[in-house]
């Protein structure tokens, strides 16, 4: 079967009885898809109706072709938290505004820190690779931020583990080039050979 569809005549043309039964006495456009009456009417007016074969749908022209059966109740699209956009008619777009989102940290999946821990990086600047020093390291979170730039691996800053010198105490090592208990037993050998020989030539 063939659809005659919208039919555009031209002035002093005949209109035969085939126009007539086919276009004028039929209120309705029947086309056999929408692609169908795109072409036909590629620029369709507000009130037209047309029915679609393969969906079996009457449609009506507004400013979109919509189901007669099924207009819809959607007059609106209103953007609420964190969204932009939106509209009353047409295609309408939401965006997210990522700078309005907050989300917890017990939504994260599979996060176990509590918010406070995670706060503790807040203010933090050593970077990935700094952080990763700290792989194996026993001291306390505190000491992040004085990390900052520190090149040192984990096993020399777990030197510092158990030390409970102070820092007046540890600058008395400042300057030593070698070992210094070896430094003190040579000194004391040299001291003590030369105490008993004077002891020896003061007693003869």
């Amino acid at each position: 079967m063939a659809y005659q569809g919208r039919k555009v005549f031209t002035a002093g043309q005949v209109l035969a009885a085939s126009d007539v039964n086919s276009t004028v006495d039929q209120t309705v456009m029947v086309f056999a898809d929408s692609a169908a009456r795109t072409t036909a009417i590629p620029t369709p007016t507000e009130g037209m109706v047309a029915y679609l074969v393969d969906t079996n749908a009457l449609q009506l022209y507004t400013t979109v072709w919509g189901d007669v059966s099924n207009p819809g109740d959607i007059t609106a699209v209103t953007a609420g938290t964190a969204l932009t956009g939106g509209g009353a008619s047409g295609d309408v777009t939401l965006n997210v505004d990522l700078t309005a989102i907050t989300i917890p940290a017990s939504q994260i999946s599979d996060l176990t820190a509590t918010a406070a821990e995670l706060n503790i990086l807040d203010g933090v600047t050593t970077d990935a690779a700094e952080l990763n020093i700290l792989d194996g390291v026993t001291a306390t979170t505190a000491e992040l931020n004085i990390l900052d730039g520190v090149t040192a691996d984990s096993t020399e800053i777990n030197l510092l583990d158990g030390v409970t010198a102070t820092t007046a105490e540890l600058n008395f090592v400042d300057g030593v080039t070698s070992d210094i208990q070896t430094q003190l037993d040579g000194k004391q050998a040299a001291g003590s050979g030369g105490l008993e020989t004077n002891f020896l030539l003061m007693g003869a």
